[in-house]
């Protein structure tokens, strides 16, 4: 009597959702360094020099982690990978990160920092300036802009990841050669 051993297929999910939550906690502590070192990335006024520095803190350990996510799963397979099994874990993992982003950036604005929402809210009626109907506007969207500020972020991140997942997903695969088993 022959016995079938059965192999589970390794699945990136935990992966992908470990290496989501640790940027997420990365993005938390990034928004009190910036907030440390008086780097405002809402302000119309900062620098050219800090909106590049933010954007590479911001965006290059999240195109790590979903890189870093693919060739980790690659490995597992044993050096192999398909386009469509790399491009999945990717995304996977900015989906994830979008989704705790978004839970991040609500618990921020509405628990941890409700002055940095007030001033969200103050640059936002200070663009709106003599307008009374954008004016009228900004006070209208105040209770809502917490949530639209965290979907938006969810909502960024989750299309860079899948932009960088395909990019990653072409650069990562190899297919296996037909003659190996």
């Amino acid at each position: 009597m022959e016995e079938n051993a059965l192999v589970q297929e390794y699945k990136p999910n935990m992966l992908a959702f470990k290496s989501a939550v640790a940027y997420a906690v990365y993005f938390l502590i990034l928004i009190y360094v910036f907030k440390f070192l008086g780097i405002d990335q809402n302000d119309p006024a900062s620098t050219v020099t800090e909106k590049i520095i933010s954007s590479a803190l911001s965006y290059i350990p999240f195109i790590l982690a979903v890189i870093y996510v693919q060739t980790t799963y690659k490995t597992v397979l044993g050096g192999y990978i398909s386009f469509g099994k790399a491009f999945s874990a990717g995304f996977k993992t900015a989906a994830y990160s979008g989704l705790f982003i978004g839970i991040i950036l609500i618990l921020y604005y509405m628990v941890l920092d409700r002055e940095a929402y007030q001033k969200v809210i103050d640059t936002a009626l200070q663009a709106a300036g003599d307008d009374e109907q954008k004016r009228k506007g900004v006070e209208m969207m105040r209770s809502y802009m917490i949530y639209f500020i965290a979907f938006g972020g969810a909502i960024m991140y989750t299309v860079l990841g899948l932009i960088v997942s395909l990019i990653g997903a072409a650069v990562v695969k190899k297919e296996k050669p037909l003659y190996e088993d």
